[in-house]
């Protein structure tokens, strides 16, 4: 039921990840692609580079070992966000950063 659960949640996410479907040219457009997902997610961040510098943590967490649920629970531990927010920016951060790691049949 957990891993269910996850899956689901990875998939929600990967849904509403359209803007960072094309192919980015530079990291820079790959940053404001990811930015703006935020955005249209509402999920609300200190600042730009504070949402950059915490997706990327969420990759490091993955690279050195980490499921994707600690990944996608990350966030909550380091904000006030709700599980959804927390998801809601895990799932965009992988979908964004490394999709290598995730779970096969989600787009990765």
């Amino acid at each position: 039921m957990r891993k269910t659960h996850l899956l689901a949640a990875v998939v929600i996410a990967l849904s509403t990840a359209t803007a960072l479907a094309a192919p980015a040219s530079a990291d820079d457009q790959l940053d404001q692609q990811f930015l703006q997902a935020l955005q249209d997610k509402g999920v609300a961040v200190k600042s730009d580079q504070w949402a950059l510098d915490l997706a990327h943590k969420t990759c490091d967490l993955l690279n050195n070992g980490g499921t994707v649920n600690d990944a996608l629970k990350m966030p909550t531990k380091t904000t006030k966000w709700s599980v959804k927010k927390s998801t809601d920016f895990g799932g965009l951060a992988v979908y964004a950063y490394c999709k290598d790691k995730l779970p096969a049949g989600t787009g990765g």
